[in-house]
């Protein structure tokens, strides 16, 4: 009998930092990893050093021990691997979100952002991201929208602009790892809490593999 991976889907803004961290402590919580860029934006691609003579449209690129790929179907891939990360972009009725089991919905609180998240039709448990929030306030007015459209909202996370974490993501982008050092408590509690409600590990797990990814083991 063969074994299905879990699927995260990613909808909305900037969310690359979120999955190459997610990736981390799922490599250090003895996980198979595969992250695919299915996003417009291609901002994840960005962040994989890619060999001049390969084509992650084509092959399966290496990165930390994590492979990536990049427009392709997840369907071939979920006998090979324990957890898939997609990156849809915008993309909210692309094809292969019926195969994610959980959706990562990222946004900020500008209107025309949150207005791309109407209208969204999923059967799978989802969880909203408010990034970048400068005064704290009520996430109702986003809640309620998804409520609406019938989306079954597991959880909601805010996570405040920091100017660290800020630095660190774009950082992703020119570096050649991935850097757990002088993270935010805020994102800290925010990659935990996703890694357990969704993948399932217990917390004292997680734990362990936050302090590995932090160490750079």
């Amino acid at each position: 009998m063969s074994i299905k991976a879990k699927v995260i889907g990613l909808l909305g803004i900037e969310k690359y930092d979120l999955i190459l961290y997610l990736s981390i402590l799922l490599l250090n919580l003895n996980q198979k990893v595969l992250i695919i860029d299915n996003s417009e934006t291609e901002a994840l691609t960005c962040c994989v050093p890619v060999p001049e003579n390969l084509n992650p449209r084509i092959h399966k690129i290496n990165f930390m021990n994590i492979d990536f790929v990049k427009e392709k179907d997840v369907t071939a891939y979920l006998k090979d691997y324990d957890c898939i990360l997609i990156d849809f972009g915008y993309k909210t009725t692309h094809k292969d979100i019926p195969n994610c089991s959980s959706v990562y919905l990222v946004t900020d609180k500008q209107q025309h952002n949150i207005a791309r998240m109407r209208n969204l039709k999923l059967t799978q448990e989802a969880y909203l991201i408010i990034r970048g929030i400068m005064k704290r306030k009520n996430a109702a007015y986003l809640t309620d929208n998804l409520k609406e459209n019938k989306v079954n909202m597991k959880g909601c996370y805010c996570l405040y602009y920091d100017d660290t974490d800020r630095e660190n993501m774009i950082a992703l982008q020119y570096g050649d790892d991935i850097k757990f050092k002088n993270q935010s408590g805020q994102l800290k509690y925010l990659l935990n809490q996703l890694i357990t409600e969704t993948f399932h590990f217990n917390k004292a797990e997680v734990g362990r593999a936050y302090k590995k990814a932090k160490r750079g083991a």
